[in-house]
């Protein structure tokens, strides 16, 4: 008997008809494994990659491929080429095995290139080059992730487009490529075929914005839930949030300071540590940042802070007292005070 002939019964029970729903998502399920994924990536690890990058794209994928907590790749698959046997090994030590010879790029929607430290770049086996040659020759839109975008650039591929790169390697990026543009404002950038993310968080925005492209406003849900982020305001929203003219600056020095400080939220950093980070003396570093930036790193730490506390009001359910520890107020007064001066409101009123 078929999920749909169980129906049939009028006298079916609230939990028989639970059952039949979970049978008829389950037969459907079955039904379309045949059937080619609605999002497929094929992905290119170099030596010393980020497990972050990697599991940026895969889990976000992994939920969206399948009903409930499965894990079945339905709607998404993913394949980690490369040499069968063979293994890459992440920045942080742990090694990642090939699951697939170089298939024909043409059954993939995209190529991710996902990079390793920079010193690292030129280790990578002869054949992911070759490879990635092969798919865009073929027309198969290819993904720079994290520092892939200086893999995709050393082969020409960037060429009359722009790249998106981490603010931490902006400085490393003009020196090595003086010709080709590049932001480090945006999460991902999208140009004829090429797509670099600089990797972090801003993976999951990239990915987030295929799975609806590729598979539905209901699959990125499902994966956007199953990941525990904000849906209504983007995946990296906070990040996106604090991009300024502060990532802009000239001064590498400056700039190296203030990524540290971004990435850590204003949190357990004094100006003391963005100093050593610069290179500078505490003194040096105080004029050189006020210069600059137009506020002292003291000042500069604290708006971060704040920045951060009005992400939380306006996107989490925590208790006023809960984001003044989060983002290392002493108190709920001293935050409320503080918050007040920044954006002229209390944190309840924004709420």
């Amino acid at each position: 008997m078929s999920a749909d002939d169980s129906l049939s019964d009028t006298k079916t029970s609230e939990p028989d008809y639970v059952r039949w729903l979970d049978g008829l998502w389950q037969e459907r399920l079955l039904a379309s494994r045949d059937r080619k994924a609605d999002l497929s990536i094929g992905i290119l690890l170099w030596p010393t990659f980020p497990m972050m990058s990697l599991t940026g794209i895969v889990e976000p994928l992994r939920h969206a491929a399948d009903f409930a907590d499965n894990s079945r790749p339905l709607h998404c698959r993913w394949s980690i080429m490369g040499t069968p046997g063979q293994a890459a090994v992440a920045s942080c030590g742990i090694r990642v095995q090939t699951d697939a010879p170089y298939i024909n790029p043409t059954d993939f929607d995209y190529i991710a290139v996902i990079g390793g430290l920079l010193p690292h770049l030129r280790a990578a086996p002869t054949k992911h080059r070759d490879y990635l040659r092969v798919a865009v020759s073929a027309g198969v839109p290819v993904i720079g992730v994290c520092t892939g975008a200086f893999v995709l650039a050393q082969e020409g591929l960037l060429a009359g487009r722009k790249a998106s790169v981490h603010p931490f390697h902006a400085e490393d990026f003009r020196i090595a490529f003086p010709r080709q543009p590049f932001s480090t404002r945006d999460d991902f950038l999208i140009e004829n075929g090429r797509i670099t993310v600089p990797g972090g968080v801003s993976i999951l925005s990239l990915m987030t914005e295929l799975i609806r492209s590729h598979c539905g406003p209901d699959r990125a849900a499902k994966a956007v839930h199953q990941l525990s982020l904000t849906e209504h305001r983007g995946l990296s929203a906070f990040d996106q949030g604090r991009v300024s003219t502060f990532r802009h600056v000239d001064d590498s020095r400056i700039q190296r300071a203030v990524v540290l400080i971004e990435s850590r939220k204003g949190r357990d950093v004094l100006p003391e540590q963005a100093a050593a980070m610069a290179g500078l003396s505490p003194r040096q570093f105080g004029r050189l940042f006020q210069q600059v930036i137009g506020m002292t790193p003291k000042r500069f730490i604290i708006e971060t802070r704040l920045r951060y506390a009005r992400f939380l009001v306006e996107n989490s359910a925590l208790s006023m007292t809960e984001i003044a520890f989060e983002t290392g107020f002493s108190d709920a007064a001293h935050f409320a005070t503080a918050f007040r001066a920044k954006f002229n409101q209390s944190p309840r009123q924004m709420r």
